[in-house]
C-alpha cells in the first residue's frame, strides 16, 4: 500500500469513528427533542422568576436534593438544604440573556448555558451561566448551576 492510500485510509478511519462517537453522544430521537424543549422552558421560567424576582417560582426550577450542585468561580457546593439562595434576597437590577442553548447529553438529561449581561447596583457584569438538568416525576429541573464572569479576577495570594 502507498502512503497516500495509507493516509486516505486512517482518514476514512477516523472520519467513520468520529462520526459513530458523535452519533451516541448526541441522542437524536424523540425523547430526545421533548428533554430539550422541556429544558428550554424550565430554564425560561427560571430566567423569568429572576426578572420577576419571584424566589418560589425560582426555586421551584431546582432539584430540592442534596444531589443539587453549585459552582461559581471559588466554590463547589452541594445540597438544597442551607443554599442561601433559599433566604437571600438579592436579585440583578438588569439580566439580559443572550445565546440561550441546550442540548441532550443521555436520556431525561440536558447541558444548557447561557451569555448573560448583569447589572447590580450600577455595576455591569458579562459572563456565562451553565444549567444540567435532570427529568424528574416534577419534571424537567435543574441539577447543577455553574456562573462565571467573562473577567477573572486575580486569585487571592
Amino acid at each position: 500500500m502507498t502512503n497516500t492510500r495509507a493516509c486516505f485510509a486512517v482518514a476514512a478511519l477516523l472520519i467513520g469513528a468520529s462520526s459513530s462517537l458523535r452519533a451516541q453522544a448526541i441522542p437524536r430521537d424523540a425523547n430526545a427533542a421533548r428533554d430539550s424543549a422541556d429544558a428550554v422552558a424550565t430554564f425560561r421560567e427560571n430566567l423569568d422568576a429572576i426578572h420577576k424576582r419571584n424566589r418560589a417560582r425560582y426555586l421551584a426550577t431546582y432539584v430540592h436534593s442534596p444531589q443539587l450542585t453549585r459552582h461559581g468561580l471559588r466554590t463547589l457546593e452541594t445540597g438544597y438544604a442551607g443554599w442561601s439562595a433559599i433566604t437571600d434576597n438579592s436579585w440583578p437590577d438588569t439580566l439580559m440573556v443572550r445565546e440561550l442553548r441546550v442540548t441532550p447529553v443521555a436520556p431525561g438529561v440536558v447541558y444548557g448555558y447561557y451569555r448573560y449581561i448583569g447589572v447590580n447596583q450600577g455595576t455591569a457584569s458579562t459572563g456565562v451561566s451553565t444549567r444540567l438538568f435532570v427529568r424528574t416525576p416534577e419534571g424537567m429541573r435543574i441539577t447543577v448551576t455553574a456562573s462565571w464572569p467573562d473577567t477573572l479576577p486575580v486569585p487571592p495570594r
